[in-house]
C-alpha cells in the first residue's frame, strides 16, 4: 500500500476527527478538545503530528509532542523526552504497515531533535488517557511492544455513583481526631493563595502545579470557584489538598510526612460530599494506581479502564 505522510494541516480537521473516532472509539474527541489540548498547546508542532494517506484517503495519524516552547519540569528533567499521545489507524487498513511507517517517521524526527526517550502517553499538559487501554486496544498494545516499547507503569480509571453519598461515621471520627491534633480539612480560601502555591511547588508534580495555577487564575475570571478545592492545614501551613472540576475528581495529594494518618480518606470523602451538594450524580478519576484504588474503593469507586504506560530508548 503506497503511503504518503504529511504534517497536520487544518484542511484535514474533519477527516481526522472522523478517523480518530473509528480508530480509537473509546477516546473519540471533539473539535473543542482538538483545539484546547493539541493545537493550542504551547508545545504543539505539526511536524510531529503526522497524517498518513493511501490513494488520498486518510488512514492513520500519530500525535507526537516534545518541550518545544514550554519546559515540563520534573516530567522532563533532562529535556530529552518526547511523547506519543495518540496513534490511530483506520480499521480497514493494516496496523502493521500504516502504524509502522508513522511510528518510524515520528521517532526519526524526534531523534533529529535530540530526544532520547519516547513515552506513550502521559504528556503532562495535554494527554487524553494515561497510556494504552489494555483491554480496548490490545492489538495496538501488542504492536507497540513489538516495536520496542516496554511497560514501565500501570494506571487505572475509576468511577463511582455519588447521588446517595454521605460521609461515613468512621471518617467523621478520623476527622475529629485529626482536628484534635491541629490538622484541619476545610475549603480553600482566596487568602491561602501564596501559601498554597508554595506548598504545591515544594511537594507536588510540576503538572499539578500548572493545573492548579490555571484554576486559581480562573477564580478571578469566574470560570472556577474556591469551593472546588479542599485544603489540609497544620500549624498554619498547608499539607494537602484535593479539587474537582465538574464530575472529575482530582488531583489529590498529601505531604509525604503526613501520609498514613487518614488525611487522604477525609479529603476524599469531604470532596465527594461537596460534589454531591453541587448536584453531581457521579465522580470519576482518570489516573490512579492500585494502592490508591483501595482508598477509592471504600467510597464506591470501581475500576473502569486499565492502561499500560510504555517507553522506548531512541537509539
Amino acid at each position: 500500500m503506497p503511503l504518503a505522510l504529511s504534517p497536520y494541516a487544518d484542511e484535514a480537521r474533519d477527516e481526522l476527527l472522523t478517523l480518530w473516532g473509528l480508530a480509537l472509539p473509546l477516546d473519540a474527541i471533539t473539535v473543542d478538545t482538538l483545539e484546547s489540548r493539541v493545537l493550542l498547546d504551547e508545545n504543539f508542532d505539526p511536524d510531529t503530528f503526522l497524517l498518513a494517506r493511501s490513494d488520498g484517503m486518510l488512514v492513520g495519524f500519530v500525535l507526537g509532542v516534545q518541550a518545544k516552547r514550554l519546559p515540563l519540569g520534573n516530567a522532563d528533567p533532562a529535556g530529552d523526552r518526547c511523547w506519543i499521545t495518540a496513534l490511530g489507524v483506520h480499521p480497514g487498513a493494516q496496523l502493521d504497515i500504516v502504524g509502522d511507517r508513522l511510528l518510524k517517521e515520528v521517532e526519526t524526527r524526534f531523534k533529529a531533535l535530540g530526544k532520547r526517550e519516547c513515552r506513550i502517553s502521559g504528556y503532562p499538559p495535554g494527554y487524553f488517557t494515561p497510556g494504552i487501554d489494555v483491554r480496548a486496544y490490545s492489538s495496538l498494545l501488542k504492536f507497540l511492544r513489538a516495536h520496542g516499547y516496554a511497560d514501565f507503569h500501570e494506571a487505572l480509571s475509576m468511577d463511582a455513583p455519588i447521588v446517595l453519598f454521605t460521609v461515613p461515621e468512621k471518617t467523621v471520627e478520623i476527622q475529629g481526631k485529626l482536628l484534635s491534633e491541629g490538622i484541619e480539612i476545610r475549603p480553600y480560601r482566596r487568602t491561602d493563595l501564596v501559601q498554597f502555591m508554595e506548598f504545591l511547588e515544594k511537594t507536588m508534580p510540576s503538572d499539578w502545579v500548572r493545573v492548579e495555577r490555571r484554576n486559581l487564575r480562573r477564580i478571578s475570571e469566574g470560570g472556577f470557584r474556591a469551593e472546588q478545592v479542599m485544603v489540609v492545614t497544620h500549624q498554619d501551613g498547608i499539607i494537602g489538598y484535593c479539587q474537582f472540576e465538574g464530575s472529575h475528581f482530582g488531583p489529590f495529594g498529601v505531604s509525604e510526612a503526613y501520609q498514613g494518618r487518614g488525611i487522604g480518606t477525609v479529603l476524599l470523602a469531604r470532596t465527594l460530599e461537596r460534589m454531591r451538594h453541587e448536584g453531581h450524580h457521579d465522580a470519576w478519576v482518570l489516573w490512579t494506581d492500585d494502592l490508591a484504588a483501595k482508598v477509592y474503593g471504600k467510597f464506591g469507586f470501581k475500576e473502569t479502564r486499565r492502561f499500560a504506560l510504555l517507553k522506548k530508548t531512541l537509539s
